[in-house]
């Protein structure tokens, strides 16, 4: 096309305009938009009154509007330059400078001259250069675009300080800019009316982004490449019909593949490449998310993911497959050609040699297994747990509420009649938790899978000694006779950097409108995603004025400081009572968040309403109260949240701050919403 789209084929260009022809690489894939700007101009490009030179390509980021302005001056033969507009331009910018020149061999004040240095839009107009002139949209003065407007007329000329420049019969002026973005305003009219051809850039359909990222990156995998093509324009969809300000394109196309043609996770890869470049705030990458797994892109980009790394696997030095015969026996590896769907391949560590007989320092309670029940929901699974003696359950209770009444004292809650109680748990309490937790369990695993990665490469600077295997040898521990000789860095896991206290407004209007029970769920989450995680977890309920005896009643369903693996199964008892007393719960519980070894401390309370106790603990006396009370505990490096529930919302924003609360509209989405938060904090 280069020859054969040549404007002017007698042109002879100098060295370095002839550098500045852009070359198209062979990844190039020329456009529809391409041919037909060529064709238009090519057309009319003898013609006084209805030659083509100024052109405006308006579309999103990654649409491929540089592209084509660099691809017209390789098609042309024209030299390519650009100029990127910013809000505070002046005519300087648009015409050029006059600057002082110092002489060589001298420094003297009478010997300083002064010349004229044109732009870079002055010398594309006087040369006769192909100029991209990027977001003119964000220029706030007027009188440069004024300056703008008579440079694209067709016989324009720029008055200079020094002469007259007028516009190169070759000079074509390519205005790029993109839609409704931060700082941009819509194109000047006068502006906008002298381009004689204008292009609406989209993203190109799926098909052609497919073959360009594949010349670019060199990757072939067509399933792959359809499906994160797919990804990139359900994002970008997605994120324009939910006004997210960012936008997915080809840019963020081709990395994400450049990312997993070297080894890279899929699904990791498309954050760091793709959702993050949309946005950083954790509404709207819940919102992306939501799409995409309703969709299921996220599905099927785990089962390519699994797909890729068994492919991976098969050849590795590292890994070891055995093949099991029906009976349970191992009979051997197979040969490496043939492919086995059940074998059990073995991966070796990366700081393992031989053998280790070490075993792990702690079981979890719970373990998670991909398998599905009968209708398709994932099953729970637990070990046994043993349990608490009723004296030890009951020492406990003792414990909380002596320290529970240590935390009102010389406070206006001191005189308030106080109990805290451990609600039993019943075999209905469990029969209802495993259920509950099974449907929330995909939520759960997705998000553990996301944050255990950033737990797995903090550093670590304490030792933990006398173990069986590390990367310090201990000479010191040679005497002994246990055969723990190295010392290791603590794993963040065994030191969780993050403590969380859940508190539930348990007040009667909380009853209404399904709010108890998305509390209820989002708690569960709440507590199996922290377990998994290996974070410390506290989660209260609290009400007031069930009786004269118990004017405020706070219910430790979940306590890091007890060792009764039942008591989760309290969170079913969970329920709307009274009324309620916000600012001595959040103390009470506060307090127990403190005496927390971790360094983040982070407090959610999940309310619907604005305090009221009787007699007098409402309005303003009451919201005053809070405020201390959040203050005084922010001192002591608590971090707080409030999910606003209810009708008073703004309220409730007004106590813990609106930077610091989260308006939720669609109760179902409480629990992941926690839980993601949570995650950020880690």
């Amino acid at each position: 096309m280069e020859k054969q789209m040549l404007l002017s084929p007698h042109r002879q260009l100098t060295e370095v305009e002839k550098k500045l022809v852009w070359k198209k690489p062979l990844s190039h894939i020329e456009s529809e938009a391409e041919h037909r700007i060529c064709a238009e101009i090519k057309r009319n490009w003898h013609s006084k009154e209805m030659k083509i030179t100024n052109i405006l390509l308006e579309g999103d980021a990654g649409s491929g509007k540089t592209q084509l302005a660099k691809a017209l001056s390789a098609d042309f033969g024209l030299p390519y330059t650009k100029v990127t507009c910013f809000a505070d331009m002046d005519k300087s910018d648009i015409l050029g400078s006059i600057l002082p020149v110092l002489p060589e061999n001298g420094h003297s004040a009478a010997e300083i001259s002064y010349q004229f240095y044109p732009s870079e839009i002055v010398r594309a107009y006087e040369n006769g250069w192909l100029l991209e002139i990027q977001e003119p949209t964000v220029i706030r003065d007027a009188a440069v675009l004024m300056a703008l407007n008579s440079a694209l007329e067709p016989d324009g000329s720029i008055n200079l300080p020094t002469r007259i420049v007028h516009r190169h019969p070759d000079f074509i002026a390519v205005i790029t800019t993109n839609r409704g973005y931060n700082g941009c305003r819509s194109l000047n009219e006068a502006l906008r009316d002298r381009m004689q051809h204008t292009e609406k850039m989209d993203l190109p359909p799926k098909e052609v982004m497919m073959v360009r990222a594949s010349a670019k990156t060199g990757y072939s995998n067509k399933t792959i490449l359809a499906l994160l093509a797919d990804i990139i324009r359900t994002l970008d969809e997605t994120a324009k019909a939910n006004a997210i300000k960012g936008v997915a394109g080809m840019r963020s196309y081709l990395f994400w593949l450049d990312a997993v043609a070297s080894g890279r996770s899929l699904r990791a890869a498309m954050y760091h490449k793709v959702i993050y470049k949309i946005t950083t705030d954790s509404e709207e990458i819940s919102i992306l998310e939501q799409v995409l797994s309703a969709k299921g892109f996220l599905e099927q980009l785990e089962e390519l993911e699994q797909a890729h790394i068994l492919r991976q696997e098969a050849g590795s030095p590292d890994v070891m497959e055995l093949q099991i015969s029906a009976d349970g026996q191992s009979f051997g590896s197979k040969d490496e050609t043939q492919v086995e769907a059940h074998a059990v391949r073995l991966r070796k560590s990366q700081d393992s040699e031989g053998h280790s007989n070490q075993t792990s320092d702690s079981a979890t309670e719970k373990t998670q297994s991909s398998d599905n029940g009968e209708d398709g929901v994932p099953l729970y699974h637990e070990m046994k747990p043993e349990h608490l003696t009723e004296q030890q359950k009951q020492e406990f209770r003792k414990r909380l509420n002596q320290e529970a009444r240590e935390s009102v004292k010389g406070t206006i809650h001191q005189q308030v009649k106080l109990i805290v109680h451990r609600p039993d748990v019943t075999a209905e309490d469990r029969v209802e938790y495993r259920k509950q937790a099974s449907e929330l369990l995909p939520v759960i695993r997705e998000l553990i899978q996301k944050t255990m990665p950033l737990l797995e490469h903090e550093t670590a600077s304490e030792f933990a000694s006398a173990q069986l295997y590390g990367t310090n040898f201990r000479a010191n521990r040679v005497a002994a006779q246990d055969f723990r000789y190295f010392a290791k860095k603590r794993p963040p896991e065994e030191d969780p950097s993050l403590a969380v206290a859940l508190r539930i407004d348990e007040s009667a209007s909380m009853a209404a409108f399904g709010r108890i029970d998305a509390a209820k769920q989002a708690a569960i989450a709440l507590y199996e995603f922290c377990n998994g995680c290996n974070i410390p977890v506290i989660i209260y309920g609290d009400t007031a004025d069930r009786s004269r005896m118990e004017q405020m009643s706070l219910y430790s369903y979940v306590d890091s400081g007890s060792k009764d693996p039942d008591e989760k199964y309290s969170l079913l008892s969970i329920q709307g009572r009274s009324n309620n007393r916000d600012g001595m719960a959040i103390r009470i519980i506060a307090d127990r968040l403190v005496t927390a070894p971790q360094k983040t401390k982070l407090f959610i309370s999940i309310s619907d309403g604005q305090p009221k106790a009787m007699p007098d603990y409402s309005g303003e006396s009451a919201v005053e109260d809070m405020k201390k009370t959040l203050q005084a505990y922010r001192r002591k490096g608590v971090l707080f949240l409030a999910a606003a529930i209810g009708r008073d919302k703004e309220i409730i924003s007004d106590i813990y701050g609106k930077e610091n609360t989260l308006d939720i509209t669609d109760l179902k989405q409480l629990p992941a919403r926690l839980i993601q938060i949570i995650a950020r904090y880690m």
